[in-house]
């Protein structure tokens, strides 16, 4: 008899929608509900940090907000857990989306353009629908000059297919004015124009309507796109830019109105919607509360599953300073970005060997091996197990732990300048930390009105901040040295800047503290010019040193590290 054919073995096991552009850095995931929805939200977080810094937070719909949050609605993600990445992509979209429309006032733009205008009723829902969506192109097409646009084009298509559904009988507003949205922030740059025509569309709508009604308004509209796409990013002052739009939507409204007067907006027009209508829209608002109270039953699980936000230091800072009117607020930041690998590889083994050369060493024997140098007080074993072998091996660690310390505000700013430093800083910490395991690496820049202290090298990979803001080394530098306290070894902080401080309580406090704690400072001036090496000799007397070639930087480090030795 035959056997019985074998039972296929399955290999792997297929997710749905498990494919998306968050899968690359979303890693942070968990299959319970209230604690996936908080890492998501977590993440959200970090990338509307990245749009702007008065993005507002981000909360779920249903958890508490005030007019500063930005309220994601959860109902694409719920219900499957870690959440895909094709669902994590959409969310992500929306965030932005919501996110740049809060940092260019499009609130304010359409609070003024209501004023200004004062439409008649019947025509206000009309109007209101017309503004959202200009400033959606507007806000898109921004996203759309970093690698954000990704996230938002993926949402812009979720929006439109929703909105398909829904739509009546043509011609409709708002059916034109999401097509018109599609093709004004197509990375195409003429579809705008030429308006064609993907599959994804085809099934979306009715090509006789389309051919019938839109035409005409379509080219109204593309009117508007290379002011919403060029000419109002290029206006530096954000009140400006909102006085742009508004003029130029006005002046649009005006010559689009007589074609569109007798349209329906869509289901929610109530001047030309039919009461039938009325249990649909009931529908949805059922459904929109029934998400809300999922939420709602959650939210104090979910604030909980959160991490604390940014570690206040203010108060630890102002204990330990005379000037304390002076301080600014100090706080702990993990908004970071994956840095570029800018290690100088012949640097680094000169740096390596300085290090190696003022570290304390410890040698350590491997006996009764097969191979190896000779043992002579175990020949006797030779006849009888051959292992007369032994291997000796140089441990080196330094006497203290050293704390790099990167000026990242605005003077440096200039990418070929912040390049420099990274290539300094990165190459100098990787040489010491071969031979001091709890090195660290840090840097600080101003952001909403305070200091933040953001740790650099972490989980074994480097990372980098934005430069921007206000120097206040003072407080950058006692924030530091309370961050990384030390019972057992004597530590040096090695400062790493271009210029003198402008803002805080002054580096005199800083200094004073050093000194009372027994912390060895050092502060290396870069790419200094002759007035910033002045102002810098007057703040750290001679605990500066002013480097103008990376290769001034293996001798220096010895002077540093052996007279610290000493001392």
């Amino acid at each position: 008899m035959p056997p019985a054919p074998a039972t296929p073995v399955i290999e792997r096991f297929v997710i749905p929608d498990a494919d998306g552009y968050s899968e690359f850095w979303r890693r942070d995931k968990s299959p319970v509900e209230p604690l996936e929805l908080a890492k998501l939200l977590h993440a959200l977080r970090k990338v509307a940090a990245f749009v702007g810094r008065n993005a507002g937070e981000v909360v779920w719909s249903g958890m508490a907000q005030d007019d500063a949050t930005i309220a994601i609605d959860p109902s694409p993600i719920l219900g499957c857990y870690p959440v895909p990445a094709a669902r994590t992509d959409l969310v992500v979209g929306l965030t932005v989306h919501q996110a740049y429309l809060r940092t260019e006032w499009s609130a304010r733009v359409r609070e003024l353009a209501l004023a200004r205008l004062q439409p008649p009723p019947q025509y206000a829902y009309k109007f209101g629908l017309f503004l959202d969506l200009c400033e959606s192109v507007y806000v898109d097409n921004l996203a759309n000059r970093s690698v954000l646009g990704h996230y938002a084009e993926i949402a812009r298509r979720w929006r439109v297919e929703n909105n398909a559904r829904r739509l009546l009988s043509p011609p409709t507003l708002s059916e034109v004015l999401h097509l018109w949205w599609v093709f004004a922030t197509d990375r195409d740059p003429d579809r705008y124009r030429t308006r064609w025509l993907d599959p994804w569309l085809e099934d979306l709508l009715d090509r006789a309507a389309f051919d019938k009604f839109y035409q005409a308004p379509f080219e109204q509209l593309a009117t508007l796109v290379p002011a919403l796409r060029t000419q109002c990013p290029a206006i530096t002052g954000i009140a400006e830019r909102v006085e742009f739009r508004v003029e130029h939507y006005l002046a649009l409204w005006k010559t689009l109105l007589p074609r569109i007067r007798f349209w329906i907006g869509d289901s929610g027009d109530r001047f030309m919607m039919p009461s039938e209508y009325d249990e649909n829209i009931a529908t949805e608002d059922a459904e929109r509360k029934a998400v809300k109270a999922t939420i709602v039953s959650y939210a104090k699980l979910i604030e909980r599953a959160l991490p604390t936000k940014n570690r206040d230091l203010t108060e630890q800072v102002l204990d330990n300073v005379m000037n304390a009117e002076g301080v600014v607020r100090v706080e702990g930041s993990d908004i970071l970005m994956p840095a570029k690998d800018l290690v100088d590889t012949a640097l680094r083994r000169k740096l390596e060997h300085v290090v190696r050369h003022a570290a304390q060493r410890t040698s350590a024997f491997n006996r009764g091996l097969t191979s190896g140098k000779i043992h002579s007080r175990r020949l006797y074993r030779a006849h009888t197990t051959g292992t007369v072998f032994q291997e000796k091996k140089n441990e080196y660690d330094l006497r203290n732990d050293v704390v790099l310390l990167v000026d990242a505000t605005g003077s440096m700013a200039d990418p070929a300048r912040w390049s420099r430093a990274e290539t300094m800083f990165q190459t100098l910490f990787m040489a010491i930390q071969a031979y001091a395991k709890n090195a660290r690496l840090f840097a600080y820049n101003e952001a909403r009105g305070a200091c933040r202290i953001s740790e650099l090298f972490r989980g074994g990979r480097m990372h980098t901040v934005l430069p921007q803001g206000k120097t206040a080394s003072g407080e950058a530098i006692i924030a530091t040295a309370l961050s990384t306290r030390s019972a057992a070894r004597r530590r040096i902080i090695i400062h790493i800047t271009d210029g003198a401080s402008n803002w805080g309580c002054g580096v005199a406090e800083a200094i004073a503290f050093c000194r009372r704690r027994n912390i060895g400072l050092l502060t290396l001036g870069i790419g200094c010019s002759p007035a910033a090496k002045q102002s810098l000799r007057d703040e750290y007397g001679k605990l500066v040193q002013f480097i103008d070639d990376l290769q001034q930087l293996p001798p220096l480090l010895g002077s540093l590290l052996n007279y610290d030795a000493r001392h």
